[in-house]
């Protein structure tokens, strides 16, 4: 509720400044802005929720992009680039999952390094330029609509629903929980943790392969800085929510309303004429006074029942 009110007091300000910004033209264009944001978002809630965290996942969308258009480029059909974008996405993230359950890595030094891995073969492969000119083949899934509702509305729901029924119905989801309650006792009650852990990050790169897709179908090109801060803002967004940094809680319902709230702030500094340079430092802000009024409540808490 906190974060609802957050977002119409947000909402209210920047309409104030900016006439345009409750326009239906220009909420559209957030939904859409908001589309990859929101789909890795989903995939990241259940990473933190299972105790991880992935800070490289740019780097996975990154790499799926420049597949997917160079895939493209070579002809690929349109339909054959979705199974390919989520393969790909879904590779790399299992190489987060391996390192993280297998060698034990910790998961901020696995997917910090990982990134550089990734982006290193980006700028390898594309050599400073962009891939640009693509065809707009699935452009539908992103610009179209379906009975007067954008495709991208129904792309999100699709994600979320999937994700809440793995995270609310499934063995999967309650070993998820269980996992980042408390991976030791996890262990003891006979749950394959480096199982999860795998499947979790797999989770997050197919998603974030997914992302990559309709990335390169909205755009049409591959940037060369594509997704470096991405990461940042679905860990944002996902706190933001209220799922706990330290795993064990998880609110599918708060993240995509994190999502909605940095999408809009952004916006909204966009058309007041503040500088693009500073969302990344609302953001950091944001995440800092969250993460800290967390901390405090939690030590309420102990000296409550200490």
């Amino acid at each position: 509720m906190a974060l609802v009110l957050a977002i119409l007091v947000v909402s209210a300000a920047f309409a104030a400044a900016s006439p345009v910004f409750l326009t239906a033209g220009n909420l559209v264009t957030v939904l859409r802005n908001a589309v990859e944001l929101a789909i890795i978002s989903a995939g990241m809630t259940v990473v933190i929720c299972m105790g991880g965290i992935d800070v490289g996942v740019g780097g996975i969308m990154a790499v799926t992009a420049v597949v997917v258009g160079r895939g493209w480029q070579a002809g690929v059909p349109a339909l054959a680039l979705i199974p390919l974008a989520l393969v790909v996405g879904g590779c790399l993230g299992l190489v987060n999952g391996l390192l993280c359950s297998r060698l034990r890595v910790p998961p901020i030094v696995a997917t910090l390094g990982t990134m550089y891995v990734w982006v290193a073969i980006l700028f390898l492969v594309l050599g400073g330029s962009w891939i640009s000119g693509l065809p707009g083949s699935l452009a539908p899934l992103v610009r179209g609509s379906v009975a007067g509702i954008p495709s991208v509305v129904l792309v999100i729901a699709v994600v979320y629903g999937l994700c809440a029924y793995l995270m609310n119905q499934t063995r999967f989801g309650r070993h998820i929980y269980a996992v980042g309650c408390n991976e030791a006792s996890a262990r003891l009650a006979g749950i394959a943790v480096d199982g999860i852990k795998l499947r979790a990050y797999g989770l997050l790169g197919v998603l974030a392969g997914f992302a990559a897709l309709l990335y390169v179908a909205r755009l049409r090109n591959v940037e060369i800085n594509i997704g470096t801060t991405i990461a940042l803002e679905a860990i944002a967004a996902t706190i933001l929510g209220g799922t706990q940094i330290e795993g064990g809680v998880g609110n599918l319902v708060g993240t995509l309303l994190g999502v909605v709230f940095i999408k809009l702030t952004q916006n909204g500094l966009i058309l007041v004429g503040v500088s693009s340079l500073w969302e990344s430092a609302v953001i950091g802000g944001l995440l800092i006074l969250v993460l800290s009024a967390d901390a405090r409540r939690r030590a309420g808490w102990r000296g409550m029942f200490a």
